[in-house]
């Protein structure tokens, strides 16, 4: 009888570990799935301006595609995404991406975009001017479409891993 008992308070136990494995496994998927990027320019707008507003770390940096990027330049764009977070927003818009953009950074020759970059989101922020000109401070990231969704685009080294590795 005392094994039968220990039987049914293992079989609970492992049945609650798998439950808690498989909520896991689910919402790790679910957040991670290119279907919660956004598809059009109002949604990725919004998923920008409520990632700045509410502070939303993670949701800024899953619309990044790292591809190719090294340690040094995660921590750099990291540094970059976090130092955005809980600013007040006086605008923000979706812009087409300046034909020849990125000529100045690619004629040197080692650098480039890790995907085609076609647009950018101009962030302005209600803070005091940056300069005598009345110039407001100002993100502004290069975005593009890849396999359906948008995506920040980041600037790396070509053809090698970014750190220089």
């Amino acid at each position: 009888m005392m094994q039968l008992g220990n039987w049914i308070k293992r079989g609970r136990h492992a049945l609650a570990v798998m439950f808690f494995a498989l909520a896991c496994t689910g919402s790790g998927t679910a957040l991670s799935s290119d279907t919660l990027l956004p598809d059009n320019p109002d949604e990725l707008v919004d998923a920008i301006r409520h990632a700045i507003e509410q502070s939303d770390y993670q949701k800024l940096e899953q619309l990044v595609f790292w591809k190719d990027a090294g340690k040094i330049k995660k921590r750099i764009v990291r540094f970059q995404l976090n130092r955005n977070l809980g600013r007040p927003i006086k605008s923000i818009a979706f812009e087409d991406f300046p034909e020849g953009g990125l000529d100045a950074i690619e004629t040197a020759g080692n650098l480039e975009a890790n995907m085609d970059v076609t647009n950018r989101v101009r962030v302005i922020f209600d803070e005091e001017p940056i300069n005598d000109q009345g110039k407001l401070p100002t993100t502004v990231f290069v975005v593009g479409k890849r396999e359906g969704v948008y995506r920040v685009a980041l600037v790396v080294r070509k053809g090698t891993d970014d750190d220089g590795d």
